[in-house]
């Protein structure tokens, strides 16, 4: 058994590419919980026929997804999310059947390192569950059961309690200030960035780890700065009239009503 991993490892990583199915629920790839091993894993491709077929199957089921090309430039960005997602295992297909590798036997990645007071660098349990959360929840046409109601409070409470938890990224725009900005002291000139929703309702973004926030910083053309805050004091907010935040607009774009982010704080 050793021997075929190792064997099969080889291979993968001697691909010029590879498909895989990317969730539509969530911008990130399509994530499955082994029922007995509870490893969180991926699903990999040699043949874009047998990536179309799971894709079909899935998308039957209500669980929205694509197929992908991965090329050589695009393999490590892929590899490197899926660590700091919390990804831990690939389920390799090779034409042949599936085969079950470590993240960590495949690709070599350092885990970055944690300074105290630093912006975090992951947060990759905040990340898996709001994953497995979104897939499940944004599945359309999709009937509320009592197994499928009682799935989701799962989810959600798993959710809750990593955000709850977590420190998160505010993005500061210091593009118009001079000099270094002193956050203890009101700075006109200092700002927030803001989205709108659907509905054009002033939302503004946080970011679970600097991985997510660097994606929303080089889609814009303002100079922004990491801020790390705990949950408990994203209230109140230096943007007025704000209707929520979202949080990692660039990935699984998770809406957290102002309302919602309030009541969670006095509960915890």
């Amino acid at each position: 058994m050793e021997t075929d991993n190792r064997l099969m490892i080889s291979n993968l990583q001697k691909l010029d590419h590879f498909y895989s199915l990317m969730s539509r629920a969530t911008n990130l790839p399509y994530t499955e919980c082994d029922a007995e091993t509870f490893d969180d894993q991926i699903f990999i491709f040699t043949e874009e026929a047998d990536a179309n077929a799971m894709a079909e199957k899935l998308n039957a089921d209500r669980y929205p997804v694509t197929v992908a090309n991965f090329d050589r430039v695009k393999m490590q960005a892929l590899y490197t999310g899926l660590y700091l997602t919390g990804v831990n295992r690939v389920a390799f297909h090779n034409g042949s059947g599936l085969c079950y590798l470590p993240l960590a036997s495949i690709v070599t990645i350092k885990k970055p390192e944690q300074k105290p007071g630093m912006a975090p660098v992951m947060n990759d349990s905040l990340q898996m569950t709001a994953v497995y959360f979104l897939q499940e929840l944004r599945r359309p046409d999709v009937e509320n059961s009592p197994e499928r109601t009682s799935k989701l409070r799962e989810l959600e409470q798993e959710l809750i309690a990593n955000l709850l938890r977590s420190r998160f990224i505010v993005a500061l725009d210091t593009t118009d200030v001079k000099g270094t900005p002193d956050l203890s002291k009101p700075n006109p000139d200092l700002k927030l960035p803001f989205l709108k929703n659907q509905s054009s309702d002033t939302m503004q973004p946080i970011f679970s780890d600097l991985w997510e926030f660097e994606k929303f910083r080089v889609k814009n053309p303002r100079k922004l700065q990491p801020l790390a805050l705990p949950f408990q004091k994203l209230i109140p907010s230096l943007i007025q009239d704000i209707r929520g935040y979202v949080l990692n607009p660039m990935g699984f774009n998770l809406m957290l009503p102002k309302d919602r982010v309030e009541t969670l704080i006095k509960q915890s």
